[in-house]
């Protein structure tokens, strides 16, 4: 296991942001954490160590071989399988690349490896699934497995957990672990001090595009001025911002349930993904939704956002009004705020973050309609209680993944909803974001009159305005239904 050195490197990151005086010498058995904030450049300096980053001066030392996972990755690969989709043209869904193929593609190794290393990851039955019908965890599972399928000397995981239920995150664990025994450097890049592995031995903390401070783990972790640079400090506001009436739904009556289902189910193929689900939002209740990687979680949230054709051919009623009797999808929308993997994936017209907030308003990707000054002002104050006003006018692309997931907070949140659909709306984000999130959802569940629908992985995020719960659990004659039972937090 060859040293890697970086010593006082310049790089470009793009147009207005560079990584600045970077000197990280990782010696022969050293196993790295890189830990920073959303912004910080940690993603920026794993591409850099993978060789991916245009070097403007400096020595830099890294291997010759070496594989980079993140989250953007995801979007162009479904960037892609969205230009060669041919299911429009042809009048039905078609099935696109199957996660076999694309592994495999671009690597020496064969189908028996990778059965033995999709077992060992927990996705033998989705290897002959297309692409574009994984889910989030699914997704990180089949790009890890490509990386190591390629045999890097160098394997840098950019939140590699993030999207993973608990199952999974201990398979990957021991997956990492198993890597390192085999020779593989393995570098994680983390928001949460809490992911990183026992067996991580240095620690470099990365702030403003430069390493801020490095050393062991226990030197670091140990670290009283490091704790409370990172530690959360955040005032809940007194009040949220005012609503907009004139964009706004009128108040469903209080008897009125927001969501009835009856027995949905929901198939792709010959692929039941749903089956059997009976479930009832009533006014002035919040929900936590949890479940395993693949059991449906988004789907089901997609029969209530309106995105799902599906839910015309269920016995599914929305704000009072069944599907299918002349209501149209932005009668739905207008409704809704949403947080979701695939939204951001979807987001990728160029604006600012302040015109992505504020097309909240509009229920739209872009903006096609003049906004008012009001609608702009609600905008920014919903910015400043996320602490990102100052990205305001930067554009949307620019931002770090992290950084985008609280720009479409504040997108969903603008209008406050009847319902917020917020599906992983922590997944990215470092761990004083991820409280900020957490204490605003909670603020907003308790004063205002929004409905909550939430989903995470993370039983330690809690949102206590949250007292109802829905699993979904495996059906008996295939795909998953619906268990309602009290959460537990964790």
């Amino acid at each position: 296991m060859s040293a890697i050195s970086l010593i006082e490197v310049t790089a470009k990151i793009n147009d207005r942001k560079s990584l600045e005086g970077i000197t990280l010498e990782i010696g022969a058995g050293e196993q790295w954490a890189l830990v920073g904030a959303n912004g910080s450049g940690k993603s920026s300096l794993g591409r850099l160590l993978c060789n991916a980053l245009p070097v403007i001066s400096g020595n830099c030392r890294v291997p010759a071989r070496s594989a980079f996972v993140a989250f953007e990755k995801v979007d162009e690969i479904l960037e892609i399988e969205r230009y060669n989709d041919d299911s429009d043209f042809l009048g039905y869904v078609t099935e696109g690349t199957p996660v076999t193929k694309f592994i495999l593609s671009g690597t020496a190794a064969d189908e028996a490896q990778l059965a033995d290393l999709a077992q060992q990851l927990g996705f033998t039955a989705i290897l002959e699934r297309g692409l574009k019908f994984l889910s989030t965890g699914e997704m990180r599972k089949v790009l890890i497995c490509k990386a190591l399928l390629q045999e890097p000397e160098l394997l840098v995981l950019d939140e590699p957990f993030d999207g993973l239920d608990q199952h999974s995150c201990a398979a990957l664990r021991n997956l990492i672990t198993r890597c390192i025994e085999h020779g593989i450097r393995v570098i994680l890049l983390l928001n949460r001090f809490s992911e990183i592995l026992p067996g991580t031995t240095h620690i470099a903390y990365v702030k403003d595009c430069g390493i801020f401070r490095s050393g062991s783990k226990d030197e670091m972790l140990n670290s009283e001025p490091l704790r409370r640079f990172h530690a959360f400090h955040y005032t809940l506001p007194d009040a949220l911002p005012e609503i907009d009436s004139g964009h706004s739904a009128p108040r469903l009556p209080a008897e009125v349930p927001l969501i009835e289902m009856k027995d949905a189910v929901v198939t792709y193929g010959e692929k039941r993904v749903l089956n059997r689900v009976n479930w009832t939002v009533k006014s002035g209740e919040h929900w936590k939704i949890s479940g395993p990687n693949g059991s449906g979680k988004s789907t089901l949230l997609s029969l209530v956002s309106g995105d799902n054709s599906q839910a015309y051919a269920n016995d599914i009623s929305l704000f009072g009004r069944k599907r299918g009797t002349g209501e149209t999808v932005w009668d739905i929308k207008k409704r809704i705020g949403l947080v979701s993997t695939s939204l951001q994936q979807e987001y990728r017209v160029g604006a600012t973050v302040k015109v992505v907030v504020i097309s909240g308003f509009f229920d739209s990707i872009g903006m096609y309609a003049q906004y008012s000054p009001r609608q702009q002002e609600i905008a920014h104050e919903w910015l400043e209680l996320l602490h990102m006003e100052k990205r305001s006018g930067d554009s949307f692309r620019d931002l770090s993944y992290g950084e985008q997931r609280l720009v479409l907070l504040a997108r969903a949140m603008v209008k406050q909803p009847d319902l917020l659909i917020l599906d992983e709306p922590c997944q990215g984000l470092d761990d004083v974001n991820r409280e900020m999130v957490l204490k605003l959802v909670d603020h907003l569940g308790r004063t205002g009159n929004t409905q909550i629908l939430y989903v995470t992985h993370h039983p330690e995020d809690s949102i206590p305005c949250i007292t109802n719960s829905m699993e979904l659990v495996p059906a008996e004659d295939g795909g998953y239904t619906a268990s309602v039972r009290s959460p537990v937090w964790t």
